[in-house]
């Protein structure tokens, strides 16, 4: 079976901030371009200046074209926590993700969470991934309620097996 005719994948990574959701969700995409999917969607890797997190970016996975999402000391109307959110480089992503989703045979997401959903675009681009029919992963912020499918809590002691765990599972629902 194709990944376009598997309707109901849907993976959902959660835990807390810092366990490695981010990274185990980058490893099942590289491995699943490795399998010779095509995958399309952004992730948001946190940036760090002298060990501290500073704020995030947004990076579209089909061109690795990125941009700030938010960052600390920014200016902008859109504040969350100490972060204030970049609206008009994330619509610059967004719009960039949409336009490849299309072409893709398996969606990735990270995050959905407050960030991401106060960005019109960003929430519209969620929303279109979510209601896809196309294979879904995605990073859930840890307010966010599962939505259906398989959700997998990431903690330290787990996360360096789990991800082998999810891929298995996925590469399996694929077949």
């Amino acid at each position: 079976m194709s990944a376009e005719s598997n309707k109901a994948l849907r993976i959902f990574i959660t835990g807390n901030p810092g366990v490695g959701k981010t990274t185990i969700l980058l490893f099942l995409i590289n491995k699943l371009i490795e399998s010779n999917y095509k995958v399309a969607g952004f992730y948001c890797p946190e940036v760090r200046e002298n060990g501290r997190r500073i704020g995030f970016r947004i990076v579209d996975i089909s061109t690795n074209e990125g941009d700030w999402l938010a960052k600390e000391n920014a200016i902008g109307r859109i504040k969350i926590g100490k972060y204030t959110v970049l609206e008009d480089n994330a619509k610059r992503i967004a719009e960039i993700t949409l336009s490849n989703i299309s072409k893709a045979d398996i969606l990735a997401i990270d995050e959905i969470g407050p960030m991401e959903l106060k960005i019109p675009i960003v929430k519209k681009l969620i929303e279109t991934t979510l209601n896809s029919q196309k294979p879904l992963i995605a990073v859930l912020h840890k307010t966010q309620k599962p939505m259906g499918g398989r959700t997998y809590v990431i903690t330290v002691e787990n996360r360096d097996s789990i991800k082998y765990e999810i891929l298995n599972y996925i590469l399996s629902s694929l077949d």
